[in-house]
């Protein structure tokens, strides 16, 4: 019986997803529109981020790869694949690079666990600009975070000037988490989303090599200190 109520869940958690707009990725319009934008004016700091490939910047998202136990990206139900490139100008957040896709995490006797991420870098041409960014993109994700349960905020700070981890349950017990943080003139986001641990939520041994706890701490104590110290490192070449 367990098993069967397990098959109807996973089967109405992806229709949800499909069906309520709520994907964070529209695969094929990531690099449309105009790659290059607007080309930042003098500011040498914004002109060369919007240049950047996110994806070779973030190491392909390696390091979420490993900590997550993530088996594919480009599918929700197969292994192999790299995440998708963003550009400049892209027409699902414009102002941003990014190194995005939809993630499959394995499956739990037959049924499927997937999700999608998202992980952006958002180049400014000022300080006030960026903290701008930062305060609209965490006011979405809070606004977001509304039609959630079991809702986590947790703010966080150095190396970072500030930063902000919202997460929480969506429909069909899948696990939502969007992370925003602000670097003087430029702005880190991240939006993920994945499948309930069908182990944990058949009564078995947990599938995932993480608690959602576990997994949040590790974002802000572990990968968010390494991001920032490698864009820094970046800037100061063209400062």
């Amino acid at each position: 019986m367990k098993r069967t109520i397990l098959k109807t869940f996973a089967a109405t958690g992806a229709a949800a997803l499909l069906l309520s707009g709520c994907s964070l990725l529209d695969r094929g319009s990531e690099t449309s529109g105009d790659a290059n934008g607007e080309d930042g004016g003098d500011n040498p700091v914004y002109n060369e981020m919007t240049t950047w490939n996110a994806c070779e910047v973030l190491g392909n998202l390696q390091p979420i790869t490993d900590e997550m136990g993530i088996q594919g990206y480009g599918s929700s139900t197969s292994t192999g694949g790299e995440p998708t490139v963003s550009e400049i100008g892209n027409t699902l957040d414009p102002e941003s690079i990014g190194c995005n896709d939809l993630i499959y995490l394995g499956s739990w006797e037959g049924l499927g666990m997937d999700g999608e991420i998202k992980v952006k870098i958002v180049p400014t041409e000022s300080e006030d600009e960026a903290a701008t960014a930062y305060e609209d993109r965490l006011s979405a994700a809070e606004s977001n975070s509304a039609k959630w349960t079991d809702v986590v905020n947790q703010e966080f700070g150095d190396p970072w000037d500030k930063g902000a981890l919202v997460a929480g349950t969506g429909s069909a017990e899948a696990n939502w988490l969007e992370i925003v943080a602000l670097d003087e003139q430029w702005v880190f986001h991240i939006q993920l989303n994945y499948a309930t641990d069908y182990g944990v939520y058949g009564g078995s041994d947990p599938y995932y090599p993480f608690t959602n706890e576990e997994l949040r701490a590790w974002f802000i104590d572990t990968y968010l200190p390494a991001v920032n110290t490698t864009i820094n490192d970046r800037i100061a070449e063209v400062q």
